[in-house]
């Protein structure tokens, strides 16, 4: 929600930034400065250039960091970490390349699934419409007909009906439900300190697996990134213990040099503290083997954000089917709501 509200921003709306970083990281490979960079792109990509330059260059005159620019672009927080270790070890052009990709798989999964439930819901609203229409004027209707036609009322009929004709109600109450425990849940975890929101979520069902890769990730190419800059594993740790934009990875590289600044391999660290995705240790262990360990971490990073690309390219595509299901059934319910009473009709008559 805050992301989307400081989009919503009209002078600081960024079109396009996917492209934007991208064209950023082309400039800066070709020996043009970060803010020459920024000053010629800006006409393109921004609602109100003239007050974004002038925005940029107060910050440069105040000596602020690269970081404290790129946040007036809203860029997510877990892009900003990447930037900042990539201004550690002199690889910001390679970094934004990376991020505009990233940024592009999402910009397209989110456009498929906008054009997957497009259908859908324009379904749903539809048999909403024939649900609601049957429920007031047919349901009546047969129900006085049938009264009229017999001694005893066929109240069974009829409340049958009726329950096939409050199923939107059902799927709607029970959608706000879920969505509100979410809600309720997500609140109270951000509520929690660092090492106990890390113990709720890793206690969550199915979240807890997905919660694992992602952590397994970020550590993994923030130290990674560090690694293969040449810094030494215990700086590599300050730095990330530092800085200011992940609470969660600052509080995960305390712990690991905690258990590493005895001489305990970085291996063993990660697998004593067991927050990380399965076999990670060994990769680990591989690397310091061979002594190209950053090299093997961002490895082990590209694999998993592999990963997680099929798994939401397979989410993504189950959701349409799972939504024809859901009309189907409500189909179904329509059509018996109709023809339990007119079964109950016709034998009376």
């Amino acid at each position: 929600m805050k992301n989307f509200l400081l989009r919503s921003d009209h002078n600081n709306k960024v079109y396009q930034l996917p492209s934007f970083l991208n064209r950023i990281s082309t400039l800066l490979n070709e020996g043009y400065t970060f803010p020459d960079s920024l000053y010629m792109l800006l006409p393109y990509h921004v609602a109100n250039p003239a007050e974004m330059r002038k925005l940029v260059e107060e910050k440069l005159k105040n000596g602020e960091g690269l970081i404290d620019i790129l946040q007036c672009f809203s860029i997510p927080k877990h892009f900003l970490i990447a930037i900042s270790i990539s201004e550690e070890n002199g690889k910001l052009a390679q970094c934004l390349h990376s991020i505009s990709q990233q940024l592009n798989f999402n910009e397209k999964m989110r456009k498929k699934v906008i054009h997957l439930l497009s259908y859908p819901i324009l379904l749903t609203i539809v048999l909403i419409s024939i649900f609601i229409a049957f429920r007031l004027y047919f349901l009546p209707n047969i129900t006085e007909i049938l009264q009229s036609r017999t001694d005893t009322s066929s109240n069974s009929t009829v409340f049958i009906s009726s329950i096939f004709l409050r199923l939107p109600d059902i799927l709607f109450f029970v959608l706000v439900f879920v969505l509100c425990l979410i809600i309720i849940s997500i609140l109270y975890i951000k509520r929690q300190k660092v090492h106990e929101q890390l113990l709720l979520m890793l206690k969550i069902p199915i979240v807890s697996y997905f919660f694992r890769m992602h952590i397994t990730n970020q550590l993994a190419r923030t130290l990674g990134d560090l690694l293969a800059g040449g810094f030494s594993l215990q700086h590599a740790l300050t730095i990330l213990q530092n800085q200011k934009l992940n609470k969660t990875l600052s509080y995960m590289a305390n712990e690991i040099e905690r258990h590493v600044i005895y001489g305990e391999a970085l291996s063993s660290a990660v697998c004593n503290l067991g927050w990380f995705s399965p076999k990670f240790e060994e990769f680990i262990r591989h690397g310091e083997k061979s002594g190209y360990l950053g090299r093997e971490l961002l490895i082990y990073s590209e694999l998993i954000d592999e990963k997680l690309q099929q798994l939401i390219k397979k989410g993504v595509s189950i959701i349409q089917p799972l939504f024809f299901v859901i009309i189907a059934l409500s189909i179904i319910a329509a059509y018996l709501s109709i023809l339990l009473p007119m079964y109950e009709l016709i034998e009376i008559i």
